[in-house]
């Protein structure tokens, strides 16, 4: 079930409806959504819900077990806790890791004169594997560490687990933000409405008017056949995917924080403009903010952060970054790319070291800046081939191909050139000019939001194509 699909606004329309009926009937609301949530996930894959479930279950359980166990039986707690994030990671790494392990394995074994053989096929990925087992694994480890209460309610739990705006695509949810709300009588009021649909039809302009005609009239062509493309449109094809995949991502987002707030729950932002950040540590504090978050709170800060050594810092950076490329995928490309992005926020924190205490980047005047924002962009822009391509060899080739190929543009259409100016030019426009925009149209009575959503839905309609397109990010 699509986010950018006529069933799911007919869903998501039928499960408003409902839930607000039900507003005074607070634990049939919660096993109407959680019923809902499941309805949701069963459109994608049915055998898998039961996968959900039961780890959702193994996790309450030894949370509960964990908050019950006095603080002096250390070794108990730390062998509950490590019990639960063990199951977490063992179902992780089986559905989407153990034919990437064993090939590797398979392969290290033939080149030292080994020969070994492992009949292992890759197994179908659950959609949203690695969103959902991260949350849980937080709520474990939050409440090990007492910063949380051990949810009581295997219902109320439940619903955290699969609550299906940010089911298969996050954002991640930590459970101090989320589950106090599933607790809570939701407030919804004309604002609030009007701030939802304005997100969700954001997000649905951003999805299939920007994302999927790149994807569909420059991308996937340049991709796929690069050796008949010029070094220029290659690059064009770059900054065509850099563009594509933001707003594929943050449009998908978008349409979940939306569809959450008519149902009265508010999710966590998930990107703040990243390609405007003037360093690549910067520009990880606003791309898929919650996967930084959480690995920061449950990687980087337990490995030292940045205290100690220099080295042991930069050590520490290269493991956070190496895993977010390995969470992307069970593939040497998002490995290597992670450590790309690694290697070079080592580099931009050696540098700032050297600054003095408290310098920002912003005591600097815009000119000074545009430098640096320029240098960050094209980094993320080259390292994509990387996120893109299917495998080393194939990003050494598109990269060849990107410098050797020639100059020229002929293959470039005028309507890609258009969409390509009009995303850019919203992602680098100043951000108050979007806040207009939006703070006009919340402020419209109720038939003037309707015409205007019923304009951009003819328009997303004569753009679309024939079937919905699914999201990038349902593949991780």
């Amino acid at each position: 079930m699509l986010f950018n699909s006529l069933l799911y606004f007919v869903f998501l329309a039928i499960v408003v409806g409902v839930s607000w009926a039900l507003v005074r009937k607070p634990t049939a609301r919660a096993a109407f959504l959680f019923a809902s949530s499941c309805l949701f996930y069963m459109a994608w894959s049915p055998a898998y819900v039961a996968l959900i479930l039961g780890a959702a279950v193994w996790d309450w359980g030894m949370a509960r077990l964990i908050a019950d166990t006095p603080d002096s039986q250390t070794n108990k707690r730390r062998v509950l806790l490590l019990l639960s994030i063990g199951v977490n990671l063992g179902l992780l790494c089986y559905y989407k890791y153990v034919g990437f392990f064993a090939e590797n394995l398979v392969a290290l074994c033939h080149s030292v004169g080994i020969e070994l053989s492992l009949n292992i096929t890759r197994t179908v990925l659950p959609v949203g594997i690695s969103f959902f087992t991260f949350q849980s694994m937080a709520y474990v480890i939050d409440v090990w560490r007492r910063e949380i209460a051990a949810e009581p309610n295997l219902l109320r739990f439940w619903l955290f687990a699969t609550f299906f705006p940010q089911l298969v695509a996050g954002p991640i949810s930590r459970a101090h933000l989320l589950l106090p709300q599933l607790h809570r009588t939701p407030q919804l009021d004309e604002n609030d409405v009007g701030e939802a649909l304005f997100r969700i039809a954001r997000g649905l302009i951003k999805k299939v008017c920007i994302a999927d005609w790149l994807a569909v009239n420059l991308v996937d062509r340049v991709f796929s056949n690069p050796n008949v493309y010029s070094g220029s449109e290659i690059m064009v094809g770059l900054y065509a995917y850099t563009l594509q995949i933001y707003c594929d991502f943050s449009g998908y987002t978008d349409i979940a924080i939306g569809s959450a707030r008519l149902l009265g729950v508010r999710l966590p932002e998930n990107f703040n403009r990243p390609y405007q950040a003037r360093s690549v540590a910067e520009f990880w504090r606003r791309w898929h903010m919650t996967l930084s978050t959480w690995l920061r709170h449950y990687v980087f800060f337990p490995l030292g952060g940045s205290k100690g050594s220099v080295w042991m810092a930069h050590r520490n950076t290269l493991i956070t970054l190496a895993l977010i490329g390995l969470w992307h995928g069970a593939n040497w490309t998002f490995v290597l790319y992670g450590l790309l992005h690694g290697v070079a926020i080592a580099i931009n924190r050696t540098r700032h070291r050297k600054l003095p205490k408290g310098w920002t980047h912003d005591v600097l005047p815009w000119t000074s800046n545009l430098w640096r924002v320029a240098l960050t962009f094209h980094f993320v822009v080259l390292a994509r081939i990387l996120f893109r391509a299917p495998s080393l060899d194939t990003a050494g080739k598109l990269t060849l191909s990107l410098v050797e190929n020639g100059w020229g543009l002929a293959r470039i259409d005028s309507g890609t050139w258009a969409i390509l100016g009009i995303g850019y030019a919203i992602h680098f426009a100043p951000v108050q000019w979007l806040d207009r925009v939006r703070v006009r149209f919340v402020a419209m009575p109720a038939y003037r939001q309707g015409l205007a959503l019923t304009c951009a839905a003819v328009t997303l309609a004569l753009v679309a194509e024939t079937d919905a397109v699914p999201f990038i990010y349902f593949q991780f």
